[in-house]
């Protein structure tokens, strides 16, 4: 059986092996195997156990000074911090002058300030002050006026140093990008939209992933139209807004330790499956999930007590069996395949606006009307034949989209519909308009594109907020004459 880091330490815990032998076997595949997987294992099991001595220090001082793989490096680092902050100094201070990996150096500067000593303090100053000197000075020109660099904290000199480096290597490595900082020179907005090309891996955006959200004051994140296809694991406290959309990704991230993220856009990838895990996104507001491939939710979504805005359009749903969270005001679910209204909605009395556009409905359910808070409701491009009386008691309805359905007439409930601003009634069935139409004073834009209207009601004059009649493609030999009166009376444009 082969030697392998788990053997070793399974071997340790069952009394087979003693510590100094297993140490030593640790050593070993550390100092001659190839996989740099049982590498890393090795090292991490000496921090688990918490191996103290002389050889541990002298050998992870060698891989962090010298090894040629970056993940070693930084794990090496990482110990080094854990089991020897004392004894760091001396190998942090040389990996700073040589290091040339940008999430190994954000490790050793965060381990130099753990370290929070006069010297420690010193050796990031001077870091800093030669940046200063450099015609390149990013986020240090304001440090310096506001501040003598003396005064600050070895925390705050870390922090003002690792957005410098990542500053410094996303300019390098991409060229111009955009970002904001704080008073205090810290990065708070980050613009990396479309940095990414097509080429070698040297140039992957996702490369520079980690070493980004160890950002302390990063708020806004924007990461579009890369060649992104994952997202690693990693953590950030900071977070509120983070774009990912128009990428490649096949497998929604873990970002469950983003524990401040408000707003999570993933419009045009590539997903399929959302995870239960979905549900550690306890602070989301809203999630963009729009042109994917997904076709189920998960039942946690129930738990995102404070999801405002849902975008599934353009997905593969054909029904919701799930309960969504009441806390929703706004639901998108066009461009899927839903034949039937979903029952889920049923309960989402907050709900503001519900988009079921571009699906297969053949009917409305009489419950729509207890959705009292509606403001905008869009049912374009299906196959409504009719709309149910319960339609009218949306009284709070300022958009009504039925364009592109089988509707020959209107339910004389929508009346009721006093806050309507907008109707859009466009290529359908109907062959007249009722007399009510002229009661919906609130109305702005009445769009009848494409219908077989011979005539209109006299009532629409009495539309004294219209702004927008499209009559275009219906039966009309001419315009009625009072709509050539009203139109040179008010700012109404008619289209015909």
């Amino acid at each position: 059986m082969p030697l392998t880091p788990n053997a070793i330490y399974n071997d340790l815990q069952n009394g087979d092996l003693d510590k100094s032998s297993a140490i030593e076997l640790l050593l070993t595949l550390i100092d001659n195997t190839d996989k740099v997987e049982n590498r890393l294992q090795s090292i991490k099991i000496l921090e688990k156990i918490q191996i103290k001595d002389e050889k541990v220090f002298k050998i992870l001082e060698n891989l962090l000074i010298s090894d040629s793989n970056e993940t070693i490096r930084k794990l090496a680092c990482k110990v080094l911090k854990n089991l020897f902050l004392e004894r760091a100094l001396d190998p942090m201070t040389w990996a700073l002058e040589h290091e040339n990996s940008l999430i190994c150096l954000v490790t050793i500067i965060s381990t130099l300030a753990d370290i929070n000593n006069e010297k420690s303090k010193s050796i990031l100053i001077e870091k800093i002050s030669k940046f200063y000197k450099k015609k390149y000075k990013y986020n240090l020109i304001d440090i310096f006026k506001r501040k003598n660099v003396k005064s600050f904290s070895n925390s705050e000199l870390a922090a003002i140093l690792i957005n410098y480096y990542i500053l410094s290597f996303l300019k390098l490595q991409f060229g111009f990008i955009k970002f904001k900082v704080n008073n205090h020179g810290l990065i708070t907005e980050l613009d990396l939209s479309n940095v990414e090309t097509y080429g070698s891996n040297l140039n992957k955006l996702e490369n520079f992933l980690e070493s980004i959200f160890t950002l302390e004051t990063l708020k806004k994140c924007d990461l579009r139209f890369n060649h992104l296809t994952r997202i690693p694991k990693f953590s950030n406290n900071s977070v509120e807004f983070l774009d990912l959309s128009y990428n490649k990704i096949l497998k929604l991230p873990d970002l469950s330790n983003f524990t401040s993220l408000k707003t999570l856009n993933l419009k045009s990838n590539r997903l399929r499956i959302l995870p239960e895990l979905i549900s550690f996104f306890l602070s989301i507001e809203n999630l963009n999930l729009r042109n994917n491939m997904i076709a189920h939710l998960p039942s946690s979504m129930n738990y995102l007590t404070s999801l405002k805005t849902l975008d599934l359009h353009g997905n593969k749903f054909n029904s919701i069996k799930v309960s969504l969270n009441q806390s929703l005001k706004e639901l998108e679910l066009g461009w899927n395949n839903f034949t039937m209204f979903p029952v889920s909605i049923k309960p989402l009395t907050s709900l503001e606006k519900l988009g079921l556009g571009g699906n297969k409905l053949e009917e409305l359910p009489e419950w729509i009307g207890s959705l009292h808070s509606l403001k905008e409701l869009e049912l374009h491009d299906n196959k409504l034949i009719e709309i149910p009386e319960s339609l009218g008691s949306l009284h709070s309805l300022e958009k009504l989209n039925l364009r592109n359905n089988q509707l020959k007439a209107l339910p004389s409930s929508l009346i009721k519909l006093k806050s309507l601003k907008s109707l859009n009634l466009s290529w359908n069935n109907l062959a007249s308009l009722p007399k009510w139409i002229g009661n919906l004073s609130s109305l702005e834009e009445l769009n009848l594109w494409g219908n077989q209207l011979v005539s209109l009601p006299n009532s629409i004059s009495s539309l004294t907020s219209l702004k927008i009649l499209d009559l275009n493609f219906n039966r009309f030999e001419q315009l009625p004459i009072f709509l050539k009166e009203l139109e040179s009376k008010k700012d109404l444009v008619i289209k015909f």
